[in-house]
């Protein structure tokens, strides 16, 4: 598909809510960027990733209770992902490039994902082409899955709902085994041709690559034999993987969330930010379990609209964001449940699959 472009004249709905959110921040003399509630969260997430995998290699408990620690290994370095890597990913993390870079191949490209992929995939292709098929990447995962009614119906699409989960413990495999490296093969992301790697992104790539497989899977091997080795890691990487497709799928492939097209001439009906609330799908933003745990990921809404705005800021400009939406008779989608949009999201896949 070509690209397309949005409405940019008039854009009422972006003018009067970025005044309301800058003279949030204004007023409150308040940076865009992280503070000491991200930074702690760095350090203890860091530390707990690195205390369990030192229980694990040293104590070596049980294996029973190895496996079970493997999958809390799994769980942190989701939440890493969500809390660090993701906001240093779209530059929100700290002031510094050179900060955010680093934490972002900590967060990312040490848990085994390209973030050089990621940066394109996800904050370049994602983010502005949000649910439009041929566009998205990220509901490009047709013929395996059909996550939007634009795209053909398959028989064994009927059965969607029911191979979702147990193909969702292979979301960081695909990662990790074949799709970073079909990325680097072809110079494309779904439709979207990148940019020639340079040495440094070549270096972020492999080395990141190298580390994780080291940390995770030989030197485990030395310890606990190939096999063993083996388990672990793929209950590890199962559980990373299920974690990290849920919040993702929980905003935009459910009921609630629109799928627009273009015109023939290549052009959204709606402006850029409109297209983001119509497209995006916020739960359980009153809880703050929740919401630690997943880095604000579960306020989709905020993060698509202000993706440069460090997610500790989430809960309170999403009250500005809620207020302007009512004020100008816009639709603003939020499941008052993880489990409520969890649901959605099966039953979408259910009705997408007949």
């Amino acid at each position: 598909m070509s690209k397309v472009t949005f409405t940019n004249n008039p854009r009422p709905f972006k003018s009067l809510l970025d005044e309301r959110i800058n003279e949030y921040f204004d007023s409150k003399n308040i940076d865009v960027r992280g503070n000491w509630k991200l930074y702690s969260k760095t350090i203890i997430l860091l530390a707990a990733l690195f205390t369990v995998y030192g229980i694990i290699l040293s104590i070596q408990p049980p294996t029973w209770f190895s496996l079970v620690l493997c999958a809390l290994l799994g769980l942190i370095e989701s939440t890493i992902g969500f809390n660090v890597m993701h906001d240093a990913a779209h530059g929100s993390y700290s002031k510094s490039n050179r900060i955010n870079n680093i934490v972002t191949w900590i967060g990312g490209d040490l848990m085994g994902g390209s973030t050089f992929m990621w940066k394109i995939k996800h904050n370049i292709i994602h983010h502005t082409y949000t649910n439009i098929d041929g566009l998205d990447d990220d509901i490009a995962k047709y013929p395996l899955f059909r996550l939007s009614p634009h795209q053909e119906v398959r028989w064994f699409h009927k059965f969607q709902y029911l191979y979702a989960v147990p193909l969702y413990f292979f979301t960081t495999f695909n990662w990790i085994l074949f799709d970073d490296y079909l990325k680097l093969v072809t110079k494309k992301i779904c439709s979207t041709e990148i940019r020639p790697l340079k040495f440094r992104d070549h270096l972020e790539f492999w080395s990141g690559k190298i580390v994780n497989i080291t940390l995770f899977f030989i030197i485990p091997i030395f310890i606990f034999g190939f096999w063993q080795a083996l388990i672990g890691f793929f209950i590890m990487h199962a559980a990373l993987g299920l974690s990290l497709a849920f919040v993702f799928q929980m905003a935009h492939a459910v009921e609630e969330a629109s799928f627009p097209l273009p015109n023939e001439a290549h052009k959204m009906e709606d402006e850029w930010m409109l297209h983001q609330v119509k497209t995006t799908v916020n739960f359980a933003m009153n809880n703050k379990v929740i919401s630690w745990l997943v880095g604000g990921l579960n306020y989709q809404v905020e993060h698509h609209l202000y993706p440069k705005i460090s997610h500790i800021h989430y809960p309170q400009i999403s009250k500005i964001v809620q207020q302007t939406c009512k004020d100008l008779n816009i639709e603003y989608n939020a499941f008052p449940t993880f489990g409520k949009a969890l649901l959605s999201h099966f039953r979408y896949l259910k009705v997408l699959g007949k």
